[in-house]
């Protein structure tokens, strides 16, 4: 192909010319999607941490009642989940033991004992542990037990923090050396919660309110920008040209420089022309003063159209002020003649004679 070969245009390209609207309507649409999206995202990580803050704050319950064959109140609490780091640290499980006290001993030195015992038979015979929990063993079997003597009517509670692992609880009647003394007309009911789901739950729930508050940020950012493009940013490619137009002659500002003044105008004394006017009606001489310069002399006669006459309220009635085409005044006298003295009008409002 050579350089004097025309180019045949193909219809690969198609030029429109809503194109940019198409654009920009686009831009707006997916800024809005955005913005719905983000606002979604907060409700949901919001609900997301509302419910695993709710399974972190809800116990498990469980209860036993007194057996008059062990003299005790005792329960297969099960497995306790949580997360498995040995020793007393804020992953503890917690749980709680209820005690209400319905009929003590009537011995003296009564007191009430409670037992965690860490085992995964709590058929077997489990009075081998009272002893190692009651010395400590550790974070493995746990054991409290009041500091006064329980009365009738009475609630009394037991905190514990125990490790992820299987428990068996035993809540008995006992003496300062831990010896049981309940018997067979001793009575008692005992109601247990425990949090499994305080950590697990709760990191969760965290992460959730963490990433909400992330989602609530990006929001504010799409709100910001679409109601910016709402407001004026979203223009027509029409408004866009009007726009740059009206900018580019702002800054180019006006063709040439403003007009000094009058450049022409009488040397000395009043304008060039009829030293007297006649008997009757106004001097002849033009009738419209010339583009630069004060005009030369009054003009000639009324024209048929409305002279534009403006009335001097401050001086006398009879004087009157005719305005000509380039701005300057020619004053009419009472007798209807023309003042030969060319005048120019102040900002407020008053006559004075054209001084070059």
């Amino acid at each position: 192909m050579t350089e004097d070969e025309p180019v045949e245009p193909t219809n690969d390209i198609i030029v429109d010319e809503d194109m940019d609207e198409q654009l920009e309507d686009m831009s707006l649409e997916g800024r809005k999607a955005a913005l719905t999206k983000a606002r979604w995202n907060v409700f949901m990580y919001l609900g997301i941490a509302a419910i695993m803050f709710g399974f972190a704050l809800f116990p498990m319950p469980f209860g036993a009642d007194y057996d008059n064959f062990t003299n005790s109140a005792e329960k297969d609490v099960g497995y306790i989940w949580g997360l498995p780091i040995p020793g007393d640290d804020i992953t503890d499980v917690p749980v709680t033991l209820s005690v209400d006290v319905i009929n003590p001993p009537a011995k003296a030195g009564v007191l009430l004992g409670a037992y965690l015992i860490q085992t995964d038979d709590c058929q077997s015979n489990l009075g081998e542990y009272t002893p190692i929990a009651r010395n400590g063993s550790g974070h493995t079997h746990h054991y409290k037990v009041t500091k006064t003597t329980p009365s009738a009517g009475g609630t009394y509670e037991f905190e514990f923090d125990v490790d992820p692992a299987n428990y068996c609880m035993i809540v008995q009647y006992v003496n300062a050396n831990g010896d049981n003394l309940g018997d067979a007309n001793s009575d008692m009911n005992v109601d247990g919660k425990m949090w499994p789901n305080q950590v697990f739950a709760g990191v969760l729930g965290m992460c959730s309110l963490f990433l909400s508050a992330f989602a609530f940020i990006g929001a504010q950012k799409y709100g910001a920008t679409v109601r910016t493009m709402l407001e004026g940013g979203n223009e027509t490619t029409e408004s866009k040209v009007l726009s740059e137009i009206s900018k580019d002659k702002i800054a180019a500002g006006p063709a040439g420089a403003p007009p000094q003044g009058p450049t022409g105008g009488p040397t000395s004394g009043p304008p060039s022309g009829p030293t007297s006017a006649p008997a009757s009606g106004p001097p002849s001489g033009p009738t419209s003063a010339p583009a630069s310069g004060p005009p030369s002399g009054p003009p000639a006669e009324v024209v048929e159209s409305e002279p534009i006459v403006e009335e001097v309220t401050e001086a006398a009635v009879s004087e009157r002020y005719e305005e000509t085409d380039n701005g300057y005044y020619f004053k009419i006298l009472a007798d209807g003649s023309y003042d030969q003295s060319v005048y120019v009008k102040a900002e407020d409002g008053s006559y004075s004679a054209y001084e070059e």
